[in-house]
């Protein structure tokens, strides 16, 4: 079977998508062909995008919804006509088969690679360790934007802090990830939920997520408003957990002077902050926060998760009404516009999640 496709690729030295014609096939023993019904638009992969050293084209995007329509001969957990759910973090990391990196090779020769997978086009071929079998019923929006932004930030509250009710949280960083992690921390039963941000809209939004308070960096410090917000009974302030979205050098000593400290002698430890954005460059932490306030500095990558299980997780908020994927998809593009779609969160014009939408 031959599937007929347009991809996304990014040629080296240019920061503009091409939009590429390619049949598809014949697919390696383990690969899947996926046809896409919504991706979402990670500003992780803007990185590469504007990466100058890139010397060779790129496939982009990890986060998906789409059908199965064909499969290679050793793939043994999809067939065609499954619905499926793409995503970053493998499915089966243990089962002594790495999952193999996608590359598509086009007419001209050129062979367009990635580091996992990718989304972004009307069809992927994938290692089927990258796909993920969807819940029953799961809409379009929940699906294009599970695989990532769900993902990372609800799981980084789930399984990375492991927030139980009554803790204190600070989001930093309300776009697409952060109001997921949010979400989490306000269905968990954390309080108060404080998100933090300089974006007045992106602060809005958060409250409909769950949020309890916001905190503008542009009106003062934000430590000590958050300290303000956060007494505990043994004299300390400070949230329990702080998460940085953003992946900002500069926020990660602000966040984790935001934790309690510990009591020496007493017994007390302090609280962690967990590093959920990618540090774009080397940062410094006051080492003496850290060390005196027995706080704790936690790295997290993809929420810490097991698609399997936490997708299925995921999807019950949803159906029990705790999880709006709807409200976290704040802009939609066809693909024909997808350089729009980069464009815009590149300059900050996309207050949630860009989702492309391939029945457009």
């Amino acid at each position: 079977m031959t599937v007929e496709a347009h991809i996304a690729v990014l040629p080296p030295g240019q920061e503009k998508l091409e939009l590429r014609e390619v049949t598809l096939g014949p697919l390696g023993p383990y690969e899947v062909v996926v046809r896409q019904r919504a991706f979402g638009v990670c500003h992780s992969q803007l990185d590469r995008i504007y990466d100058a050293a890139r010397t060779t084209s790129m496939l982009l995007g990890h986060e998906s919804i789409g059908t199965v329509v064909e499969v290679g001969p050793e793939v043994t957990y999809v067939e065609p006509s499954d619905e499926v759910l793409t995503t970053w973090i493998p499915r089966t990391p243990l089962d002594g088969r790495p999952p193999v990196p996608s590359r598509v090779v086009f007419p001209d020769g050129d062979e367009a690679r990635t580091h996992n997978t990718f989304t972004w086009g009307t069809h992927a071929v994938v290692d089927e360790q990258w796909v993920v079998k969807a819940p029953s019923g799961i809409s379009p929006d929940l699906g294009a934007i599970i695989g990532c932004a769900l993902m990372t930030g609800a799981g980084a509250v789930l399984n990375t802090a492991e927030v139980v009710p009554e803790q204190s949280v600070a989001i930093w960083g309300a776009g697409g990830v952060g109001l997921c992690a949010i979400a989490a921390a306000s269905i968990l039963g954390a309080t108060p939920v404080i998100a933090v941000d300089l974006d007045a809209d992106k602060l809005a939004l958060a409250k409909q997520f769950g949020a309890t308070d916001v905190v503008d960096v542009r009106a003062g410090d934000p430590v000590e408003a958050i300290r303000a917000l956060t007494p505990h009974a043994d004299g300390t302030r400070g949230v329990d957990y702080a998460f940085d979205c953003t992946g900002i050098g500069k926020n990660i000593p602000t966040s984790l002077a935001a934790v309690r400290p510990g009591i020496r002698g007493a017994g007390i430890r302090g609280g962690a902050d967990v590093l959920v954005g990618i540090p774009r460059v080397p940062f410094q932490l006051d080492a003496m926060d850290l060390l005196n306030g027995e706080k704790q500095l936690l790295g997290c990558v993809g929420g810490s998760c097991d698609p399997e299980r936490d997708f299925a997780t995921f999807a019950g908020w949803v159906r029990d009404g705790r999880f709006d994927p709807s409200a976290l998809v704040t802009d939609r593009y066809s693909l024909d516009d997808l350089n729009t779609a980069v464009d815009d969160l590149h300059h900050g014009r996309v207050r949630g999640r860009a989702v492309v939408e391939l029945d457009r």
